[in-house]
């Protein structure tokens, strides 16, 4: 199976939530970090205009520059080998000259930024628009194990607080995955992981396959429902905000010995009408198969349990109701405010994501 996601943050991670000690729990946001992105068709027909966004947030304890989500303004299409890596030649040339040949884009913010050579190259805002090259598909070589003729289109966004500027790449480094341009401060150090990160949406290209972005129909929490609202796309949502310490979830800092008996279930709802038929993929008799469907789990306060959980199993459908995939928040011992996100995937680039406000009181 070709796994395919939506947003891949380019740098290391670790695969639970409970991490070895010396590693960072991948759940818990403490710094810059890009949680996930999508594209409004994840499978777009060429010639299409595609808006791409991304969920991203900042929990750094000390903030000297505020963070900032730019896009490339050139989409790369059709990379030798699929490879993301692969758009780092073209992305470096485009970066140092903005008027390269290439399509750009619209971004839903502010207009482009600086970056010492790198102004127009990068637009800023949550979301970006870009039409999908007429010969995407026609002009990507023939892949073992695709079913149907495809294309393939990189978006890569940035998350940086402070200035993006290309970085010079050692000649004798034959490492192919070495990323050509970093993120300084207003006094022209390079920052480190903590400040910034490069990612990239994927959004695949076909002339008749489609594909949808999950639902969230609601979220629930200990049995009851956490209404929704649409954010600023087909694919996110918000839980109700904070105002004045009520609306959002609320409940009581943890200060029990048995921290067992401060859980709260919470996890999202899912309707089986996004669990779409994948007509790329077969079981061992020849049937088509259903998408894969799951959710990522992300909190700036308190912890949750379970990095992911399960949703709908691509042979036999839902996982069950919410007493089945719910995860387990842990509240902290102390009042605060804070969120937790969860990210619904499909394994056909397809995302939607929540942002629930949380208040400790």
């Amino acid at each position: 199976m070709r796994w395919r996601t939506a947003v891949v943050v380019l740098g290391s991670w670790v695969c639970s939530s409970c991490a070895p000690s010396g590693f960072a729990d991948p759940t818990q946001i403490e710094s810059v970090r890009i949680l996930a992105s999508s594209a409004d068709t994840p499978y777009a027909k060429p010639g299409s205009q595609v808006t791409v966004r991304v969920l991203a947030y900042d929990n750094r304890p000390s903030k000297p520059e505020p963070m900032t989500i730019s896009w490339l303004k050139f989409p790369c299409t059709d990379p030798q080998d699929d490879a993301y890596y692969s758009c780092f030649q073209q992305f470096g040339a485009q970066a140092k000259d903005a008027g390269a040949a290439g399509p750009a884009l619209d971004a839903g913010g502010a207009g482009g930024g600086d970056g010492g050579g790198l102004a127009g190259a990068f637009v800023t805002g949550p979301s970006a628009t870009f039409q999908v090259a007429p010969d995407a598909v026609t002009m990507h070589p023939p892949q073992a194990g695709a079913q149907v003729p495809y294309g393939l289109v990189f978006m890569f966004n940035v998350a940086c607080a402070g200035t993006i500027r290309p970085t010079p790449i050692d000649p004798s480094n034959q490492n192919p995955q070495a990323v050509p341009i970093g993120c300084f401060d207003a006094k022209g150090n390079q920052l480190g992981p903590d400040d910034w990160v490069l990612g990239y949406t994927r959004v695949y290209a076909y002339d008749s396959l489609t594909n949808a972005n999950p639902v969230i129909s609601y979220v629930d929490v200990n049995g009851q429902k956490l209404a929704l609202t649409q954010g600023d796309g087909p694919q996110t949502y918000e839980a109700p905000a904070c105002d004045a310490g009520a609306g959002c979830l609320s409940m009581s800092p943890c200060t029990s010995s048995d921290q067992d008996r401060c859980q709260v279930k919470i996890g999202p709802v899912v309707p089986s009408s996004s669990w779409e038929l994948n007509p790329e993929q077969t079981d061992v008799n020849g049937n088509p198969l259903h998408e894969e469907i799951w959710a990522d789990f992300y909190s700036s306060v308190g912890q949750v349990q379970y990095s992911a959980r399960l949703l709908y199993d691509p042979s036999t459908g839902s996982i069950g109701g919410p007493d089945t995939t719910n995860n387990n928040f842990q509240p902290p011992g102390s009042p605060s405010q804070g969120y937790i996100w969860i990210v619904v995937h499909d394994n056909r680039s397809g995302a939607a994501w929540v942002t629930i406000p949380v208040s400790i009181r």
